[in-house]
């Protein structure tokens, strides 16, 4: 099968690529060419703008592809000019969207939107209105809905493509090799510098949302360009295993030989700067029975294989700011206080 990737040459999208052609699918990842392409993956590459219609109607032209899979989607007009562009070629489209569409999401920042949800979160769960007015002041004030409420726009406008079907994969906070964001960064510093202990909200050391392993996450969204049986469906996608934080803080310094602690810090005792303003009682923890079940997704790597390979990969490949000194000074006074 032809396959035409969006996008695809950062973080998940090498990992995508390898799965599928050990699939034995036929790969061309059309991009901007912003970052190379790893050319021992052995994937096609045409370098052009998706925003630019004739440039992404020329790539799909070139690659004639039986599946296009989409991900950078961030709009409606992004989805309806991919409508237009493989109108008549292609047989359908994957697109990589975000659990943040969820209504949850919102409530978890405190936009007071409706009751706590409890439970883990189904691809029938209320969703965040399109037209929901952007959040601009207020003592909690953040991004939201700004950026969801395009991506809901996006969704609707796949989904409701009548000659091209769709598939939605609505995925969580992503972690990994390759992860140009280290997002295990300051954890994974502190054990490094032989913290004896790294302090946590006290209302957020219970709070649990879900996470993916980005291998696990190639390998579902993989399964859904492989299977035509995708066609039309939704589908979240995260880790089997849904940590709180401090399970998650206790699973890297497992990882990483860490003998240090986790200590709780009430959030009024905390600078502004520690601080996290979210509604804890609100989890985003999502359910991933129907993709585990349709499509026969199941993890590739476990939790503990996960962690391994992550903080093997953050230790050889240290962010750019690496060298920076970490400020403990407010850090050792809490912990005096607290620890």
């Amino acid at each position: 099968m032809r396959v035409l990737i969006i996008g695809g040459t950062k973080f998940m999208g090498p990992h995508v690529i390898r799965r599928l052609i050990t699939m034995g699918h036929t790969v061309t990842a059309f991009h901007r060419g912003q970052s190379e392409l790893d050319p021992s993956l052995g994937a096609k590459e045409l370098l052009g703008d998706r925003n630019d219609f004739s440039s992404l109607r020329q790539a799909v032209d070139t690659c004639n592809p039986d599946v296009i899979l989409d991900m950078v989607l961030f709009t409606e007009q992004q989805a309806q000019a991919l409508q237009m562009a493989a109108r008549g070629i292609a047989k359908r489209v994957v697109a990589v969207s975000g659990i943040d569409v969820y209504q949850a999401y919102g409530r978890m920042h405190n936009a007071g939107i409706g009751p706590i949800e409890a439970g883990s979160i189904t691809e029938g769960n209320p969703l965040l209105a399109v037209d929901m007015p952007l959040i601009t002041s207020g003592p909690r004030m953040h991004p939201w809905p700004g950026a969801q409420r395009d991506m809901m726009a996006a969704e609707l406008a796949i989904m409701g493509m009548s000659e091209l079907p769709g598939t939605l994969l609505r995925l969580p906070l992503i972690y990994g090799v390759s992860d140009f964001l280290h997002r295990i960064h300051g954890d994974l510093r502190r054990m490094d510098d032989g913290r004896p202990a790294i302090i946590v909200q006290e209302d957020l050391a219970d709070w649990r949302w879900s996470r993916g392993y980005v291998e696990n996450m190639a390998e579902a969204i993989a399964l859904a360009v492989d299977k035509d049986k995708a066609a039309g469906r939704i589908y979240n996608v995260a880790d089997s295993t849904a940590l709180s934080t401090v399970e998650w803080i206790k699973a890297i310094g497992k990882t990483a030989g860490w003998r240090g602690k986790v200590v709780t810090v009430p959030s009024d005792q905390l600078p502004e700067e520690m601080r996290t303003h979210i509604e804890s009682d609100q989890h985003l923890v999502v359910d991933t029975k129907r993709i585990r079940s349709e499509l026969g997704y199941s993890d590739v790597a476990s939790i503990n294989q996960a962690l391994a390979r992550t903080v093997a990969w953050e230790r050889a490949n240290p962010p750019d700011d690496a060298g920076a000194e970490f400020d403990y000074i407010i850090e050792d006074m809490l912990l005096e206080k607290f620890g």
